[in-house]
């Protein structure tokens, strides 16, 4: 069997993160744990807000319950996480938006590939958020949020689960992630993944065993044109 590579494989799907590739929402996120943590008097040092990007709710909390300096707070991380996201779906509606290049990301893809899906840990009320905010419902013929899921990225399942929603092998569809994480989860599903560097370096992305990097919204437009074209020609 040759080596799973972008060229050597049937494309029917193309499933997105939606937080860090489609939407510019790290500022929005941040702003709401932090609204959070002070909310409840949590303790956060400096160095940890620095490793914020890239990371969940469930993630960071986690991290910052297990300080020392919080130790005494009676709060469970489920009861800290929910708020946070309380929170974060009001600051979508006043500083989130789409990167550059999305709204034609999205039509050339409706128009050229089966199914477009999303695959995100986050749960449904932020994507909820995001799609009446920026009117994205209409392009997508699956969603998987952190709430259909009992294990989220790096575990494959958000992948099996959006293959078997749309009715597709996991190898035909193509990811698109921002994080190391969701480059691990794609890769334990054996969907081909593309890295895009909106949140942490290119080279990181690679290193994470991305099968391809775009450095931005522009050139991952371009990308997938060349993946379209690409099949048309094994289909002629």
């Amino acid at each position: 069997m040759p080596p799973m590579t972008m060229r050597n494989i049937g494309h029917q799907a193309i499933v997105f993160e939606l937080g860090g590739v489609l939407l510019d929402s790290e500022d929005a996120l941040k702003d709401a744990a932090r609204q959070v943590a002070t909310r409840l008097r949590l303790c956060v040092p400096e160095e940890t807000w620095q490793s914020f990007r890239g990371v969940g709710y469930e993630s960071f909390f986690g991290e910052v319950l297990s300080l020392p300096a919080n130790k005494d707070c009676a709060l469970s991380i489920s009861h800290v996480v929910s708020l946070a996201y309380e929170s974060c779906c009001e600051e979508i509606r006043r500083s989130a938006r789409l990167f550059p290049n999305v709204p034609e990301l999205l039509q050339f893809s409706r128009a050229n590939f089966e199914y477009l899906a999303i695959a995100t840990s986050c749960e449904w009320r932020f994507v909820a958020a995001a799609f009446k905010q920026f009117d994205l419902e209409r392009y997508f013929d699956g969603v998987v949020s952190g709430d259909h899921l009992t294990q989220k990225k790096p575990a494959p399942e958000a992948y099996l689960v959006t293959a078997w929603l749309l009715g597709v092998k996991p190898t035909n569809m193509i990811a698109v992630e921002n994080s190391i994480l969701g480059i691990r989860a794609a890769r334990l599903a054996r969907t081909p993944v593309i890295g895009i560097a909106t949140t942490i370096e290119a080279q990181m992305l690679s290193d994470a065993r991305a099968d391809h990097v775009a450095s931005d919204h522009g050139e991952l437009l371009e990308y997938i044109r060349e993946l379209a074209r690409a099949g048309e020609k094994a289909r002629a």
